[in-house]
């Protein structure tokens, strides 16, 4: 199959789902599935390409959320041009500390990252004059807005999916063009060996701040949309350690450094812990533990790399 085939393909798996169905369970799952999958996307660019495991990236989640809720609720603005400044906002959020923890390497970068984002809840938290600390933000109405002739239906899960729909393909096609550009190279050599990568003239701080901006705005879409969909955010709910770890599990799973690789992750781990959330409440966590588990004890390069390499050694 080409890869233009493929990509028609996955254009087509993405956006015919609501054609298909209007249960509106169905539909947030698909909704969910899509969400990780932007985030997962997200981390993998600088986890997966750069080799530089983040366990902050709930930071540029919650920045993304808040700044969307408070330019709504505080300033009027449509939520839609709130995510998208979301976004640049978790950018300018990633530039300080990509400098600062770039510093860094290994597991002392990772501890960096996770103290940040520490530090960035406990500010959430605490500053209720624009966060509204542990009360947290509501939007109980959103604007009117007509579309092909007709008003949106907000009650709706249909333009919230095609919404988070377009934010993940954007995603990965962001993930192709890096795995193709001059930049990408770079990453992976920063990756198998920064200090090679430094030696033959590679500027390794600015492409991994860079990398970092490209995965903050990405980061910070996706908790703009989810502040959107769910209408309300607390520290608690978008600043949580978990959400980060979460994030590196789905790209791991899939497959690091690959474009199709978060979407597999996103799916098996998401639909995992809806089945068994129904049935064991919290112990679906023990099953979304040993999942994990057992795919990077057997299949180290994710769901995705495995199934290349097993079709690579068919007959």
């Amino acid at each position: 199959m080409t890869r233009g085939a493929a990509g028609a393909a996955v254009l087509v798996l993405v956006l015919v789902p609501p054609l298909l169905t209007s249960n509106p369970f169905l539909l947030h799952l698909a909704i969910t599935v899509l969400l990780w999958t932007l985030l997962g996307a997200a981390w993998n660019l600088l986890g997966g390409f750069a080799g530089q495991v983040s366990f902050g990236h709930s930071t540029f989640f919650g920045v993304g959320a808040y700044t969307t809720m408070i330019l709504y609720l505080k300033g009027g603005l449509a939520p839609w041009y709130g995510m998208a400044l979301g976004g640049i906002v978790a950018v300018l959020v990633s530039l300080p500390i990509g400098l600062i923890c770039f510093r860094l390497r290994g597991p002392y970068f990772s501890l960096s990252t996770l103290a940040v984002a520490e530090i960035v809840r406990l500010v959430a938290l605490n500053w209720e004059g624009l966060t509204n600390g542990p009360v947290g933000l509501l939007i109980t109405t959103l604007p009117r807005v007509a579309w092909g002739g007709r008003i949106l239906d907000w009650e709706s899960k249909v333009p919230f999916y095609y919404m988070i729909a377009t934010f993940a393909l954007a995603s990965m096609l962001a993930t192709y063009r890096l795995s193709r550009a001059r930049l990408g190279a770079y990453l992976l050599a920063i990756r198998e060996d920064e200090d090679a990568a430094e030696s033959v003239g590679i500027d390794t701080v600015r492409a991994k701040v860079l990398t970092l901006a490209l995965s903050a705005f990405f980061t910070g879409l996706g908790g703009g949309f989810y502040g959107l969909y769910f209408r309300y955010v607390d520290p608690d709910a978008v600043f949580p350690i978990a959400l980060s770890v979460e994030m590196v599990f789905i790209a791991v799973v899939g497959g690091l450094a690959t474009v199709i690789g978060p979407v597999i992750g996103a799916v098996f781990l998401t639909t995992i812990g809806e089945m068994f959330r129904e049935h064991f409440l919290v112990g679906h966590l023990i099953f979304y533990g040993l999942f994990m588990m057992l795919v990077i004890r057997y299949l180290p390069e994710g769901i995705w790399g495995g199934a290349r390499r097993a079709w690579a050694k068919r007959p």
